[in-house]
C-alpha cells in the first residue's frame, strides 16, 4: 500500500495537534507566523484528503471557525516520536466525539503556549509541555498540571508547573490541586528525579476574578504554614491572558505578610 507523503510543515501541524489535540486556522497561522492564511488552508486542505486530519464544523453556525483534530491515518507518522501516548494513538477515532467543553479547553490550552512564546525573552527558548505530552513522565504531580514550562536564557533556568482551572473546576478541586502541589513538594520526588533541580513556579489562571482572589487567601493560608521556602505561587485571569496588549506585569505573586 502507498503511503501517502506530507512535507515538514504538515507533519509540524500534526505533531502539534497530537501535543494540543484541537487547533484554530488563526493559532497555526501565529505559530508559523504567516500574515496571510492562505497557504495553511492548502496545507490543511491537502491533509484532510489524505485522511491525516478531521475539521469540525459547526452547522447550525457557519460563522464558528472550523476546529482541526487529527484523523486516524497519522499513526504511523506520529510512532516516530516515542514519547507519544500509544494508547491514544488508538484512540484517534474519537477526536471528534469529544466533548465542546473539553475542546474549547484545549484550545485554550494553546493560547497560553502561544502567549508564552510571544512574552518570552529573544534569546530564551520555550519547552511548553502539555499533559499529552508528560504521559510517560511517572514522578510528575498527580493529577498532572495542563503543561509544563522549561525556559532557558542563556545559563538560566526557570520551570513552571500551570494550571488552567475553568468555570466547571469546582472549589474543592481548586483546594485539592493547590494543596497536592504542597504534598508533592515535601515528598521529594521531583527533586530524586531531577538532579535537586529548583521546584517549578506553580503558575495558576482563573476564569473568573472571585475565584482568583479565593484561591489566592487559600494559598497564602498554605504558605503561612509551610516550612518549605522553595513553592512560588502566581495567579492570574484567562481574561488577563487573552486580552494582553504587551502588558508583562498580569501575574499576582501569592506572599505572606512580613
Amino acid at each position: 500500500m502507498q503511503i501517502p507523503q506530507v512535507t515538514k510543515s504538515q507533519k509540524r501541524i500534526l505533531f502539534l495537534l497530537a501535543s494540543f489535540r484541537f487547533l484554530l486556522i488563526t493559532q497555526l497561522q501565529t505559530n508559523f507566523s504567516h500574515k496571510d492564511p492562505h497557504r495553511i488552508k492548502e496545507w490543511l486542505i491537502d491533509l484532510e484528503q489524505k485522511g491525516f486530519i478531521a475539521i469540525i464544523k459547526d452547522p447550525k453556525d457557519k460563522t464558528k471557525p472550523y476546529i482541526i483534530c487529527l484523523n486516524q491515518k497519522p499513526r504511523y507518522i506520529l510512532k516516530e516520536d516515542s514519547d507519544i501516548d500509544r494508547n491514544f494513538l488508538d484512540r484517534l477515532y474519537r477526536e471528534k466525539k469529544v466533548s465542546e467543553e473539553f475542546i474549547s479547553r484545549q484550545l485554550f490550552i494553546m493560547d497560553l503556549y502561544l502567549f508564552f512564546l510571544k512574552h518570552k525573552e529573544k534569546k530564551s527558548q520555550i519547552d511548553f509541555f502539555t499533559q499529552q505530552d508528560l504521559q510517560s513522565y511517572t514522578y510528575f504531580p498527580d493529577p498532572m498540571p495542563d503543561a509544563y514550562i522549561d525556559e532557558t536564557t542563556g545559563n538560566e533556568n526557570h520551570r513552571y508547573f500551570l494550571n488552567y482551572l475553568d468555570a466547571d473546576t469546582s472549589i474543592g478541586e481548586m483546594h485539592y490541586k493547590v494543596s497536592n502541589y504542597f504534598k508533592y513538594a515535601d515528598n521529594g520526588n521531583w527533586q530524586e528525579n531531577t538532579n535537586n533541580a529548583p521546584f517549578p513556579t506553580i503558575l495558576l489562571i482563573f476564569e473568573k476574578e472571585r475565584r482568583k482572589k479565593h484561591i489566592y487567601y487559600y494559598a497564602k493560608a498554605l504558605l503561612e504554614k509551610t516550612f518549605n521556602n522553595d513553592i512560588e505561587i502566581f495567579v492570574t485571569t484567562k481574561e488577563k491572558i487573552l486580552n494582553n496588549r504587551g502588558e508583562t506585569d498580569i501575574w499576582q505573586r501569592v506572599e505572606v505578610d512580613g
